[in-house]
């Protein structure tokens, strides 16, 4: 199953996982977001994917672990994508920008922010 951007807005976040290279984001109705740092001829960018929740990747990087639990519970207002950055703007807790890097030639995912942001 693969479904269009369009089709996540408005739906909540239940569960998220990342490693180096991906970031899962469960959704209600048992709908996923999956965002990969992939390299193709040279180019860095992020594939970004709606699919079925079960065809997310389970397993985290200890190297890059990052608790997710303060975006679980938060609506995707709207998603924009460019090849190397994806900013998901976040009912609950704003934006959550996923960037694309290099790191000694292959690529990496990077958060901003990667844990929740100080109330001021």
């Amino acid at each position: 199953m693969s479904l269009d951007l369009a089709s996540i807005q408005g739906l909540k976040i239940v569960s998220a996982n990342s490693s180096l290279k991906n970031l899962s984001v469960r959704l209600e109705n048992e709908i996923g977001l999956s965002l990969d740092a992939v390299a193709d001829e040279g180019e860095i960018m992020v594939r970004l994917s709606v699919v079925n929740a079960q065809e997310l990747a389970l397993d985290s990087d200890a190297v890059c672990s990052v608790d997710w639990t303060w975006i679980y519970g938060s609506t995707v207002s709207s998603v924009k994508a460019l090849s190397t950055v994806v900013r998901l703007q976040l009912s609950e807790v704003g934006p959550l920008t996923v960037s694309v890097n290099l790191w000694q030639g292959s690529p990496f995912l990077s958060f901003q922010p990667f844990k929740a942001p100080v109330a001021r």
